[in-house]
């Protein structure tokens, strides 16, 4: 009997775990989707660059260039972003932006007092602007709105919308959105700079000296054939940070960091040949040889038997040095610096491709999760837990290879991509290199922590074969859970097989089903009688929800409980529950003169809530039940949530009357002070202390102790899980006033119930020492 109750735990204990794994994935859909958004403004930013690009190009023959694409600017936003109002703003006095072109919005349109204004802001996050603002941008009618105003770039660009689109349409106003408008801007703002240079190249009637060395921008005469210099301004000589003389001593080609002379003589034949600019970004360096990165652009000059070239040089340093920046951010994790999700799915790409082109080659990809990494937060502090995972992802990274990636997917959460695997075995000593960096204390902020980590593994071979990254971190992510069930054993990570999967998406069906169990009302109660012990009368029932499916029979609670904890659903399932037990709770106290107790169990989801006690008084008086009849039971964990909150909760459910009881008493840390802190009434001793009770005599004094403390304290004490008359008597003797168990009735329906109420099936001996085997059972317990 043992054994298989044994077994039955370690069954109950793995299929509980398996019910995480459909939140998981719901939650890595959500990142997945993040994923999705970023590279959609890249995208975005791309096209938007381009046709700004062309714009430009077209725009050469207009008298004022500058106007017409600023104009052209504003009319490719809103066609492209579905805006309501796109403008562009402009410093009209050193403390005011006025409109310059716009549409959608008010030519009087303006901002002041600029020294207030933030770079960048958006309609999410409106509480950091000034009153004056926000006044103004609510009197222009805008729901939702951004903008980019660079430090020293004496312009705004400010986009918004006055009705809502759908997700993923355009812009979405996010924080995140703003990269689309700076970069938009920045480009613009180029162009416009550049414009104005061409605009007076093409209408300016000057000398031509005068005009070749007021150029802002470099200009050296190449003789195309010979390759020799033939004239540079001023600016080409203080970009080189050289003199004419020097200049024309040294060959062309020797100004470059990466010289390639042949390379170079091609661009210059098609240049001088047909007639097309040729335009190229490379790095140059100066006399002193410091290096610097410039955009070249090669021109002819008048006819192809004249034989000149232009070379148009520019600073692009700062530009440059941008780009990294923004790509190191695009690509990087914030807190940890190593690379992000973004970064590993090129990473995946890049070996996916390799696959595709050589089927023997071999990798792997390891999801690693912290162990209790909440509790670390809880206990000590956000800041202390990022410092933390800054000090893991270092040393994680020093186990690695060169060739190896490590990134940070978010939270507690790492990836590492191990290429060239020539077997399993190779990916599994990895595994427990790892393991063992982490099993290794911290020391963070003068604290010492001990962590752990689960490790999920995905091998990709021509047994494996994946097409997209986002399969591989999906069942990587399934393999961890996997390894999380694997709790007290040595090693810790788990090889993905296809049926985890197959699970995964059974547990996912199993959440469907719940959701339109709930709808369709296939959720039902039963009732298990609690007995006195002492004369085996019944003194109440405890309340289980069960689900008949309509195809697949009884589900048991053990197998989709943890999956509504999981999504929340335990809150609708305990709102049913309270309901449907005051209904019933009510109807005996109108058949019994004295009505038995119902106890209800609360989803510690619910105490995470400071209305606890009002919705459960609600509730209850919808159906008319007294609260006295109704007996809430509480567990460990639901106060381990929240203390405060479960205090004000439990105080005002006395208050109002309802009974309270804690259950499964001993399993947790904290019992013996939760007795003294929380209004309790009675106590329910774990059911795991009830079947060691007559084999194990250190149970037996654990229980006297509990016997005797909850005496002390004035608390009724009830044994759950009694299954044996051995244990009935042993309860018997030691003084315990309730039980329950199988031993007396499972869990039946309300009509069964109170046909055991009005004429219980067993007869129970005195508590005064009378032999267990002469508990007398006049009939079995009906069941359903």
């Amino acid at each position: 009997m043992d054994d298989a109750q044994t077994a039955q735990e370690a069954i109950a204990y793995y299929r509980e775990q398996y019910d995480a794994i459909g939140a998981r994935l719901l939650r890595l859909q959500g990142d997945l989707r993040d994923a999705r958004r970023d590279a959609q403004r890249q995208r975005i930013i791309a096209t938007l660059i381009q046709q700004l690009y062309q714009l430009d190009v077209a725009a050469v023959s207009e008298t004022d260039p500058d106007r017409q694409l600023g104009e052209r600017l504003i009319a490719l936003l809103v066609e492209s972003l579905h805006l309501d109002c796109a403008a562009l703003l402009t410093r009209s006095d050193a403390q005011t932006l006025s409109v310059k072109h716009a549409f959608g919005l008010d030519p009087g349109f303006h901002f002041t007092n600029l020294s207030e204004l933030p770079e960048q802001a958006h309609s999410a996050a409106p509480e950091q602007l000034p009153t004056a603002v926000r006044a103004a941008i609510e009197s222009s009618g805008l729901r939702r709105w951004l903008w980019s105003a660079p430090a020293g770039a004496d312009a705004m660009l400010f986009l918004g919308r006055r009705h809502e689109q759908g997700a993923g349409v355009g812009l979405n106003f996010e924080a995140g959105d703003q990269a689309i408008a700076q970069s938009v801007l920045a480009v613009y703002l180029a162009l416009s700079e550049r414009r104005r240079a061409k605009h007076a190249l093409h209408s300016a009637r000057i000398d031509y000296r005068t005009l070749f060395e007021s150029a802002q921008d470099a200009f050296v005469i190449i003789d195309g054939r010979s390759n020799a210099l033939l004239e540079a301004n001023q600016q080409a000589l203080s970009l080189l940070g050289t003199d004419c003389e020097q200049l024309q001593q040294r060959p062309l080609i020797s100004w470059l960091i990466d010289p390639d002379p042949q390379g170079w003589r091609r661009r210059w034949r098609r240049t001088l040949i047909s007639g097309r600019a040729e335009q190229l970004e490379c790095q140059l360096r100066t006399l002193a040889g410091q290096p610097f990165w410039a955009e070249l652009r090669l021109i002819r000059i008048g006819t192809l038997e004249r034989g000149h070239l232009l070379l148009v040089a520019r600073d692009i340093s700062k530009r440059k040095q941008v780009e990294l920046q923004l790509r190191h951010y695009a690509f990087r994790d914030e807190l940890t610096q190593l690379p992000n999700r973004a970064q590993m799915y090129r990473r995946l790409e890049e070996a996916l491709e390799r696959q595709r082109q050589a089927p023997d080659y071999q990798f792997a990809l390891m999801f690693l999760d912290l162990d209790r990494f909440k509790r670390i937060n809880d206990s000590l502090g956000h800041s202390l837990g990022d410092r933390l995972l800054v000090a893991i992802g270092q040393r994680l990274q020093g186990q690695l290879s060169p060739q190896d990636t490590i990134a940070r997917l978010g939270g507690d959460e790492f990836l590492i991509l191990a290429v060239d695997v020539p077997d399993p075995l190779v990916v599994y000593q990895r595994a427990q290199r790892l393991e063992r960096a982490l099993r290794a204390p911290f020391t963070v902020s003068g604290q010492e922590i001990f962590t752990s980590a689960s490790i999920g593994i995905v091998l990709a071979n021509h047994n494996h074969n994946y097409d997209q990254p986002e399969a591989m971190l999906r069942d990587a992510d399934i393999a961890m859970y996997q390894a999380k069930r694997h709790e007290g054993r040595e090693h810790r990570y788990a090889l993905f097989n296809p049926a985890m999967h197959a699970r995964a998406l059974a547990d996912m069906e199993l959440e469907r089903d719940l959701r339109r169990a709930l709808k369709q009302q296939e959720l039902m109660l039963y009732y298990q009688p609690i007995v006195r012990l002492a004369d085996g009368a019944i003194t109440g029932f405890e309340a289980l929800v069960r689900w008949r499916h309509p195809q697949h029979g009884m589900v048991p609670p053990n197998r989709f409980i943890p999956l509504a904890e999981d999504t929340l659903l335990i809150l609708d399932i305990s709102r049913f529950v309270l309901r449907e037990a005051g209904r019933q709770a009510l109807a005996w106290s109108k058949c019994f003169e004295r009505a038995p107790i119902v106890n209800v169990n609360l989803s510690g989801r619910q105490f995470i809530s400071s209305e606890v006690a009002t919705e459960t008084s609600q509730l209850i008086a919808e159906v008319g039940c007294p609260p006295a009849l109704i007996n809430i039971e509480i567990t460990e964990s639901a106060i381990l949530t929240n203390k405060a909150l479960a205090l004000a909760g439990m105080e005002g459910l006395h208050a109002q009357g309802f009974k309270l009881s804690m259950d499964d008493f001993g399993t947790g840390y904290s019992s013996l002070s939760y007795l003294h802190e929380f209004p309790f009434d009675s106590i329910k001793i774990d059911q795991s202390f009830v079947s060691r009770l007559t084999r194990e005599p250190r149970t037996a004094a654990i229980v006297t102790a509990i016997l005797r403390l909850a005496e002390t304290l004035e608390k009724r004490v009830i044994a759950e899980g009694i299954e044996t008359p051995d244990q009935l008597a042993a309860l018997q003797r030691l003084g315990c006033a309730g039980g329950q168990g199988y031993l007396f009735s499972p869990p039946v329906e309300a009509s069964a119930a109170e046909a055991l109420y009005k004429q219980p099936s067993w007869i129970l001996p005195s508590a005064s020492g009378t032999d267990a085997d002469q508990v007398l059972w006049s009939a079995e317990p009906e069941q359903d």
